[in-house]
């Protein structure tokens, strides 16, 4: 019951620090505290939780709410990306009916 409290705590800790914000930060060498456990660990340690936790569970526990975090941003990508297609697709059809139409109507029009 202690370890479930104990893990709970460390996936609240995860949550707080480890924001969309901080995952975008990288090091000078490309790591972020979602693709390095070294990166996120220094950002995770001042809090009294970190060290609450079990050394050999920490690593795991932040490689799994890490993994969910990518996969998170991947599919929210994906579906701005989906719209913006969407969208640019609706556009350039709309512009190009319009064409046609208003020529379609002057042509006729021109022709009463």
């Amino acid at each position: 019951m202690l370890n479930e409290r104990c893990a709970r705590e460390f996936k609240a800790l995860l949550a707080e620090v480890l924001t969309a914000d901080a995952a975008a930060q990288e090091t000078d060498d490309g790591k972020t505290a979602l693709n390095s456990w070294s990166t996120a660990k220094r950002l995770l340690k001042s809090d009294p939780r970190y060290n609450k936790m079990p050394r050999k569970d920490r690593e795991s526990l932040w490689r799994r709410y890490a993994d969910d975090m990518l996969r998170k941003q991947k599919s929210e990508k994906m579906e701005l990306d989906s719209k913006d297609d969407k969208k640019v697709d609706h556009r350039s059809r709309s512009s190009g009916d319009y064409g046609r139409l208003s020529s379609g109507l002057r042509g006729s029009h021109d022709r009463r």
